[in-house]
């Protein structure tokens, strides 16, 4: 289990070990990411019991899972089982254990929103990579339809999360930032970051929501 682990970490599971996921490696994925909720929580001062228990992560898997899993679903040959998508989902659960680290307690308010938007960035790109990774090998996919189905889920969350303007409220809880007493000017680049993430997200949910629908109807026809 180890192995598979670090093998799905470092992007190195190939199709037949992707094929193998399932119930049992789903409820260690789920365990990882339970850990996680708590570690991301475990020294905020303002933290509720919710946020403490970790159940937010556990949550979190099944619910990407499912959105996955239902993408997949009009793609033929390329669906995968509802407990195969849990399991990659929960597997990338100890890159969030960043978040446990209390840099507050280190380094000055300034230094430690900055390391903790470093630690988001980083956590975010890897697991686009393991998506990615997981859309083209497990399931088969060509390259731009692992791109489109890769895209699609990403953008479309920030966008709904804009029409209700939450989402620096999103991004302040996946960070863990504490905005008390930090300066003006990092809260500023911190919504600037904000926005720009929210536009670029717009700008992508349309085109990658048509070649989503052209992946799926591509993935229907028949082999020549």
């Amino acid at each position: 289990m180890l192995a598979t682990l670090f093998r799905q970490l470092t992007l190195r599971l190939d199709a037949t070990q992707y094929a193998a996921l399932g119930r049992r490696e789903a409820l260690i994925g789920l365990e990882l990411a339970w850990i996680a909720g708590i570690g991301r929580y475990w020294d905020h001062p303002s933290a509720g019991f919710a946020q403490r228990s970790g159940v937010g992560s556990v949550i979190y898997v099944f619910a990407l899972s499912a959105l996955l899993w239902l993408m997949l679903r009009p793609m033929g040959a390329h669906r995968r089982e509802y407990w195969n998508v849990v399991a990659m989902v929960g597997l990338t659960s100890p890159l969030a254990w960043l978040y446990a680290l209390p840099v507050e307690r280190w380094t000055e308010v300034e230094s430690a929103i900055g390391l903790n938007l470093g630690f988001l960035a980083v956590v975010a790109a890897w697991r686009l990579l393991l998506l990615a990774r997981y859309l083209s090998v497990g399931c088969g996919l060509p390259w731009w339809s692992a791109l489109a189905c890769t895209l699609l889920p990403l953008s479309a969350i920030v966008t709904a999360l804009s029409l209700f303007s939450l989402e620096r409220v999103v991004l302040d809880a996946m960070a863990g930032l504490r905005r008390e007493g930090a300066a003006e000017r990092i809260l500023e680049a911190t919504d600037h970051a904000v926005i720009n993430i929210t536009v670029l997200s717009w700008w992508t949910v349309i085109p990658s929501l048509f070649a989503y629908a052209f992946s799926a109807e591509h993935s229907r026809r028949p082999a020549n």
